[in-house]
């Protein structure tokens, strides 16, 4: 049985795995759909599954080459890949299993490509739960200009992430809200960026998304104009993979006053599978001086002149 989730929804998780990697080049002309496979596997068998490559310039065809490889999101919660990342090992890793056809296409002007890519799950896997594994569409050799036009090739590595979750026997949910932790650092004198610093833990065998909302109550007189107080913030959805730690920051979107107190609350919804988790902490804003900058010497003061000892040079010469 196979019990497929698909997801197209761009969200602060999905901005990570899309991890687009160029320099001074116009936006991408080509998106892939889905994002996100969320198979209930067993043991033994095998699923063919298909994400499409649509190349949205109506001018020219584009060269694409996939790549399988291995991905974590670290307790920075950044997403990283195991060919950028030295070091980089995931425990639960399932892209030895996947097999993708074909690995180079063409897509020409204003198509869509349909690429299968089948999970073949081992017999002898020890543990329960989800593994996970990465297949990265990447543009190959650019674009070829119309007929009559002279051919130009860019080398751009440009990636965007195909995320695979197998879920292999019965699933276990546990995550907390283990630290929650704000931050200050003065921006002007007398106002600070504050950074709310939630960090969760799972101890289960599945991955988890939560949905986080944040609300500052203000404990103290203020005297800030802000549409965003006593109200709560989406700061967006956090992924927490099985048996691992995230700290998701959060800013909030205006300087607040030194020396204002606060109630912070912090509201994870994970759905029906964990019960929401609620953290709240009082706060106030600490007085930062800014730092000074170093004076510059005045106009027209002369300078020492810089010395260095120099050797005399060595003449290699050839008999």
């Amino acid at each position: 049985m196979i019990n497929l989730l698909k997801s197209q929804r761009v969200n602060h998780f999905l901005i990570l795995l899309f991890i687009i990697l160029f320099q001074n080049l116009p936006a991408l002309a080509w998106t892939v759909s889905p994002v996100r496979f969320e198979v209930k596997g067993e043991k033994g068998k095998e699923y063919t599954l298909t994400f499409s490559v649509l190349n949205e310039s109506q001018l020219y065809q584009k060269r694409f080459e996939i790549q399988t490889d291995d991905w974590i999101i670290n307790k920075n919660n950044e997403f990283l890949r195991k060919a950028f990342t030295k070091g980089l090992e995931n425990k639960y890793s399932g892209t030895s299993w996947i097999k993708v056809t074909p690995t180079q296409f063409v897509v020409p002007p204003g198509e869509t490509r349909n690429i299968r890519f089948t999970i073949s799950v081992p017999n002898d896997v020890p543990i329960d739960g989800d593994y996970t594994a990465g297949i990265f569409v990447g543009e190959k050799n650019i674009e070829k200009p119309p007929k009559g036009e002279k051919i130009v090739h860019i080398k751009q590595d440009t990636f965007i992430g195909v995320i695979v979750y197998v879920k292999l026997g019965e699933e276990k949910h546990s995550v907390i809200l283990k630290n929650l932790q704000i931050e200050s650092k003065p921006v002007a004198m007398g106002l600070n960026k504050v950074t709310v610093l939630p960090t969760y833990e799972s101890k289960g065998n599945t991955h988890e998304r939560g949905q986080i909302q944040i609300k500052f109550e203000p404990l103290s007189k203020i005297d800030v104009e802000s549409s965003h107080l006593g109200d709560s913030l989406n700061a967006g959805e956090v992924v927490i993979l099985r048996e691992s730690e995230v700290t998701y920051p959060f800013d909030f979107p205006e300087p607040l006053p030194a020396n204002s107190e606060w109630k912070i609350t912090v509201k994870t919804d994970f759905g029906h599978s964990v019960p929401v988790l609620v953290g709240t902490k009082t706060y106030k804003v600490p007085l930062i001086e800014m730092p000074v900058a170093p004076k510059q010497e005045e106009k027209g003061k002369e300078q020492k002149p810089e010395t260095k000892k120099t050797e005399p040079q060595k003449k290699e010469i050839k008999e």
